[in-house]
């Protein structure tokens, strides 16, 4: 398939489908309704054809241009046909197709005779075949019920506007009754159908199809349906015809379609409608026609005498046309010699449809492009609606139902003319064809086939005449025998068939026999009414054609001696008497004779009459009837020249009578020639003022768009004209000129104005004679006013046209007076910009504003001092190769900035400038997006140093930090104190002893912290104090390793000390002079636990005796070291002293841990 920028909608060729469009009155309508279905994309190619105005310019471009998105142009030669576009016939013209490419001829052809639609769809069914797509649409007459049939014979569709549906359903109707239409709808739906017939259509491929056993189904479901068969059809073309049915009703597999044709009995009508093609037209291919005349027919009528017949077959006659082309050229031939005698054209055909029409010999108009002038005035007769044959060459033709494979031909046949028929046979049903038509002719008989039939026996049976226009003659030779295909079929002949040839059919074998003729006496065959079927050879001479309009009839053709015997006879049978003879006695040609008139009725109706010429003249014979006296026949005679007379006067009547009809027929005639002239300009008309409807109805709306934009401006606006007399004024113009409704058509400078009319009069006659516009500012009288004066001289789409002028005055006395203050406060905002861009300037803030791309635009002092460059110096260059050590960061915040139009606020900057050096600054910045309607067109930046800030911050919040937990730890640890010694102590002195000593202890570490700032103590100078000052070296062993501890810890750890220092001075080591202390600590580390271990152990002390439970010094331990530090205390009372043993994890004595406060007691 091709690419989907149109859509599926072309065949597998790839070529565009190309949609021609006809209509006439009531097509504007249609075209918009069409057109409004298209989707803003498709592949179609349109092609609009309509009646047009010759002398007028269509407004069908503009008009339609606005009903689709699909571009519309009216066609020029030459114009290259593309899908997705739209093309209209312009006016004047014939339009055609040819090699994809429009082609225009000027239109000459009269009124009444132009048929542009047909012509354009002829084209198109030459040029496309089965990409093309013929669409009727409304109007009058019958413009392309001939192409539609061509376009239908090429492989092409036909859409049908449905004719309930169309303003005119002229053309669609007689569309339709063409039988060429493929889908009747209305004109809005079009589109989606042929979207789906083309896209089944162009999946569809004969593989689907080609399956024998469907294809016999189909036919033979046919058969049953229409006693037809077509299992000989060519399968190419029986393939094809289905294809077409299924792409139509949309089903793209065979089962569906059998099933569809099974259950709905339509169907295997349409398809058999479509398989006989039914596509004709008078004098179809003229040269082959013009040979026809000279090569056969003048050969046929110059061998045909009066009692002759000429006898021609039309097999797969259709509408009649072909039938009626060669009645013409015959009835033409027989003028031209005088000749006289008989004509019987058989035209059969299997579509009773096609038949019922081709008997009323009644044709659309388009049938002037197809038969001649003089033949179609000679034999045509005009009704309202198209053209119908004579009777004269109605009775020529006999239209019959008749099949060529089942049913017997006729016999003893001058022409066959079956032309496009056997082409759609295969090979061996086209013999069979051939066998039938040398079987129907009589020796030296003519066969006329059409242009692409070869069957492959013809050379067998037949001669050539014109190779090139398919001509042949039978061979002399016996016939072949007849075997027809369809075995124990009888032909049912339709019950409208006519007289002539059931009894053609009936009687032509047995009496045809040359026994029969040679040896009885003269006979003829009639119907019940008395129609002539058949006569022997030998009564030709008791029979003659009379001058004038002559009937088949035997009472008119017998000789006028036997006229009454034989009318006496027939009176006589027809009122059931058993007479069978009547006798007659007298002269003919001068001879005495006596002749015998039989008649036997048989049992089909028909009536054989016997005219036995045998008997003497002077015998006596009995007969059943009695002999006519001499005074009879005299009587007789006389009644029979009075009745002779009477017959002449009614012939003289009858022919005056004629005349007078046929100088009416051809005034009639001319009358309707006029007419159809007259009707297509009606359409013409019609069309142009559907266009004029439409176009002022837009005017209507664009002068009502109109009036209101005048009623509700607010400007002035006054139309003069070239003698400034005042045409139109807008009502705004009340508020400068003192206006009236009656001061239209006074001249300006007579009405009251608010403004100097001198100087307007002026200035407007200067733009008349130079037609250059003036624009000027004016004042009222008492200047109280102020105008914006614009004259300009009227105009139309080329320039200036009729004179006059247009002045429009706009009241800017307020825009002047806001000018006023304007500038006024422009002045003061420039002193408040200036003012302002001194500040930006000397800001202590660093302020700059950079492109998009990066690069500073401007810069303020105090930035330039960061960055360590002169203000200059910074315009074009980018931030980060100013600062490069910021360029990550400042890249950072710029980007944010860029792709998500949001600020950046206080984010934090920290490295070098050019104006730090070597030393890190911390910079606090603010990014923010300066656009202009929603798009960042530049980013501002603004830097504050806050170094020296942040460090002083810093500092001060450690002091403060510092200086809350000191007081706060030292205020607990007092209460805790306290209310451990008051709890524990028996006397108050006690609680103040107690106190007291802890107090101090407590003193003295945050004195060791003082000194070392509150940061971290060293445990020789916290424990020294407590232990070895007091009771001595030799008293007290201290060892471990160096080891700082942070406040928190030395509070911890310092007060633990205390207590156990006080209770081995109370209860332990330091109660004796002999008693020692040994405080021990280490750093252990298993990999898992890293720890320091601290360990206090009495000795030489009085004996320990092991507690029940833990005293408040215990107990003050334990919770400092557990709650504090998140260590462990074990107390071992052994009898030669108190061990206690702390662990305390490494982390927590570490000085890292020092600005984590917690609370110990």
């Amino acid at each position: 398939m091709p690419d989907d920028t149109y859509g599926d909608l072309r065949l597998n060729d790839g070529g565009p489908l190309v949609v021609g469009v006809g209509a006439s009155a009531g097509g504007l309508e249609a075209f918009q309704s069409l057109l409004a279905s298209l989707p803003p994309k498709h592949s179609l190619a349109l092609i609009l054809v309509q009646h047009l105005d010759p002398d007028h310019e269509s407004l069908l471009p503009e008009l339609l241009a606005k009903r689709t998105e699909t571009p519309v142009a009216t066609a020029e030669d030459g114009t290259k046909v593309e899908p997705g576009h739209i093309y209209l016939i312009p006016p004047g013209a014939f339009m055609t197709i040819d090699e994809g490419r429009l082609r225009l001829t000027k239109m000459s052809t009269p009124r009444g005779l132009r048929r542009p639609i047909d012509k354009f769809f002829e084209s198109l069914a030459s040029d496309v075949g089965p990409r093309g797509v013929a669409i009727v649409l409304s109007g009058t007459g019958s413009d392309g019920s001939i192409g539609i049939r061509a376009v239908k014979e090429a492989g092409g569709l036909v859409f049908v506007q449905d004719p309930s549906q169309a303003e005119y359903n002229g053309m669609p109707n007689s569309a339709i009754e063409t039988g060429a239409d493929d889908i009747v709808l209305p004109t809005q739906d079009m589109y989606d159908v042929i979207s789906d017939y083309f896209s089944i259509r162009s999946d569809l491929k004969p593989s689907v199809l080609s399956d024998a056993e469907f294809l016999q189904r189909v036919a033979k479901h046919i058969r049953y349906r229409t006693g037809h068969d077509f299992g000989q059809y060519k399968h190419a073309t029986f393939l094809r015809r289905i294809a077409v049915r299924m792409s139509v009703l949309g089903l793209s597999e065979p089962n569906a379609y059998l099933k569809e044709l099974i259950s709905n009995k339509s169907e295997a009508a349409k398809l058999f409608r479509d398989l006989l093609i039914n596509v004709t037209s008078f004098f179809r291919d003229p040269p082959a026609f013009d040979s026809l005349q000279t090569e056969v027919i003048r050969k046929i009528v110059q061998n045909k005498g009066a009692s002759d017949e000429i006898r021609v077959w039309v097999p797969g006659c259709s509408t009649g046309q072909e039938a009626f082309s060669i009645a013409m050229l015959i009835a033409e031939e027989l003028e031209r010699t005088d000749g006289d005698a008989q004509v019987a054209i058989f035209a059969t055909d299997i579509d009773e449809d096609a038949l019922r029409m081709a008997r009323k010999g009644h044709f659309p108009n388009s049938i002037i492009d197809e038969v001649p002038e003089a033949l179609l005035a000679r034999y045509f007769t005009v009704t309202p609606d198209g053209y119908e044959a004579t009777p004269k060459l109605r009775e020529m033709v006999r239209f019959s139902n008749q099949s060529i494979i089942k049913d017997p031909p006729f016999s003893r046949i001058d022409l066959v003319s079956c032309r496009n028929v056997t082409i759609y046979f295969d090979n061996e049903l086209q013999d069979f064809a051939i066998t039938v038509f040398h079987y129907a002719l009589k020796e030296g008989g003519y066969l006329f086939l059409g242009p692409s039939e070869t069957p492959r026996i013809i050379d067998d049976l037949f001669i050539t005449v014109d190779q090139r226009n398919r001509i042949f003659q039978r061979r002399q030779g016996p016939s072949r025998r007849l075997n027809f295909p369809i075995q124990n079929t009888t032909a049912v002949v339709a019950p409208d068939m006519t007289a002539e040839l059931e009894a053609e059919t009936l009687y032509r074998d047995p009496l045809a026999h040359p026994l029969i003729s040679r040896f009885s006496p003269p006979f003829v065959l009639t119907d019940g009414s008395g129609r002539l079927h058949y006569t022997s050879d030998r009564a030709s001479k008791y029979l003659r054609i009379k001058p004038g309009s002559t009937r088949m009839v035997i009472t008119q053709l017998i000789i006028p001696e036997l006229e009454s015997s034989l009318r006496r006879l027939i009176v006589k049978a027809d009122g059931g008497s058993d007479v069978k003879e009547v006798e007659y006695r007298g002269e003919i040609d001068g001879q005495e004779v006596r002749i015998v008139l039989g008649l036997a009725q048989l049992e089909d109706g028909s009536r054989l009459i016997v005219i036995d010429d045998r008997l003497d003249a002077h015998a006596d014979r009995p007969i059943v009837m009695q002999r006519q006296s001499a005074d009879t026949g005299d009587y007789v005679q006389e009644l029979e020249l009075e009745l002779e007379r009477a017959r002449e006067t009614i012939r003289t009547t009858i022919e005056e009578l004629e005349t007078s009809n046929e100088e009416l027929k051809s005034s009639n005639e001319e009358m309707m020639s006029m007419n159809e002239e007259l009707q297509s300009a009606n359409e013409e008309l019609s069309t142009t003022n559907e266009e004029l409807q439409v176009k002022i109805a837009e005017l209507r709306d664009a002068n009502q768009d109109m009036a209101n934009l005048m009623r509700s401006t607010r400007i002035i606006t006054i139309f003069l004209d070239d003698e400034l007399r005042l045409r139109f004024f807008t009502p705004e113009s009340r508020n400068a000129f003192r206006f009236v409704d009656s001061d239209r058509g006074r001249r300006i400078d007579d009405i009251g104005s608010d403004v100097d009319m001198v100087m307007l009069t002026r200035m407007c006659r200067q733009v008349l004679e130079s037609k250059v516009p003036i624009e000027e500012e004016i004042s009222s009288v008492g200047g109280e006013k102020q105008f914006l004066l614009d004259i300009e001289p009227y105009t139309g789409e080329g320039g200036p046209t009729r004179g006059g002028v247009v002045c429009t005055m706009t009241d800017v006395t307020a825009l002047r007076r806001a000018l006023h203050t304007a500038e006024s406060e422009r002045s003061s905002s420039q002193r408040r910009l200036a003012e302002i861009e001194q500040l930006y300037y000397v800001s202590p803030q660093a302020m700059a504003l950079l492109g998009t791309d990066g690069t500073y635009l401007r810069i303020n002092q105090r930035m330039a001092e960061i960055n360590g460059l002169g203000v200059d110096s910074h315009v074009g260059r980018h931030m980060r190769d100013v600062v490069p050590d910021l360029a990550a960061q400042v890249d950072d915040a710029f980007g944010i900035v860029m792709e998500t139009g949001s600020p950046v606020l206080a984010r934090r900057m920290e490295g070098r400038t050019p104006a730090s050096g070597s030393e890190r600054r911390l910079f606090l910045t603010d990014w923010y997006p300066v656009q202009n309607k929603g798009e960042t067109v530049a980013v501002g930046v603004n830097f504050r140093d806050i170094t020296e800030q942040t460090e002083m911050s810093a500092e001060l919040k450690r002091v403060m930090q510092e200086l809350q937990h000191r007081v706060k730890n030292m205020l607990a640890n007092v209460l805790a104190l306290v209310s451990r010694a008051r709890r524990d102590a028996t006397t108050d002195m006690a609680v103040l002893d107690t106190l007291a000593s802890r107090i101090n202890a407590l003193a003295h570490t945050h004195k060791v912290l003082t000194e070392e700032n509150w940061r971290a103590a060293d445990i020789y100078a916290l424990i020294g104090p407590e232990t070895r000052d007091i009771y001595g070296e030799d008293r007290v062993s201290l060892k471990g390793p160096p080891l700082k501890m942070n406040a928190r810890a030395c509070l911890a750890i310092g007060m633990a000390i205390h207590e156990l220092a006080t209770n081995a001075a109370k209860y332990g080591a330091f109660s004796t002079d002999a008693g020692r202390v040994s405080l021990h600590w280490f750093r252990l580390d298993d990999g898992n636990d890293d720890k320091v271990v601290f360990t206090w152990t009495e000795s030489d002390g009085p004996p320990v005796p092991k507690r029940e439970r833990s005293g408040f010094g215990s107990q003050l331990i334990a919770s400092t070291i557990t709650g504090s530090l998140h260590g462990d205390v074990v107390f071992d009372w052994q009898e030669s002293g108190l061990k206690v043993t702390l662990s305390v994890p490494y982390e927590e004595l570490n000085v890292v841990n020092e600005d984590v406060v917690y609370d110990f007691l």
